[in-house]
């Protein structure tokens, strides 16, 4: 059984690190366009503050499709295989099979609360957490500059 879940444990673990490195770059680029906002148009900062921490809406989702994928691959792989391989393989199955529809639940879960409490999302925004004086109109920004 181990020789069949250490392959589980890494591909799991790619998958998620290269989920996470994508949200890390993602995020470098968008901090980076924050400062020089700060530096042109301050006006412009909450709006690109609210997508902060926002992923997009099929990035975890995508995961829990790529475990279900790859327990969909072990089930094929193992209608070749003989009774006492077929049935280990069956088992193993089971573990990325529970963890993406886990995943998927979790998303779908989510999408639920934040439709039904919409300000939730709102009022622990970056954004929200600006104070309005720090909020520059660019008429007021112009003036403060001159």
């Amino acid at each position: 059984m181990p020789e069949v879940l250490i392959p589980f444990a890494v591909f799991g673990s790619l998958v998620l690190v290269v989920g996470q490195l994508t949200r890390l770059f993602s995020d470098i680029s968008l901090n980076r366009t924050i400062r020089e906002a700060l530096r042109s148009d301050p006006a412009s900062v909450p709006l690109l503050a609210d997508r902060l921490g926002e992923r997009q809406p099929w990035a975890d989702a995508l995961i829990g499709w790529i475990f279900i994928a790859f327990a969909v691959g072990i089930v094929l792989v193992s209608l070749f295989e003989a009774g006492e391989d077929r049935r280990d393989m069956l088992q193993a199955a089971a573990v990325p099979l529970i963890v993406g529809v886990v995943v998927l639940a979790y998303v779908a879960w989510a999408k639920r609360e934040l439709e039904e409490g919409g300000g939730i999302a709102r009022a622990t925004s970056p954004a929200a957490r600006i104070p309005s004086r720090a909020r520059k109109s660019p008429a007021r920004a112009r003036r403060s500059e001159g």
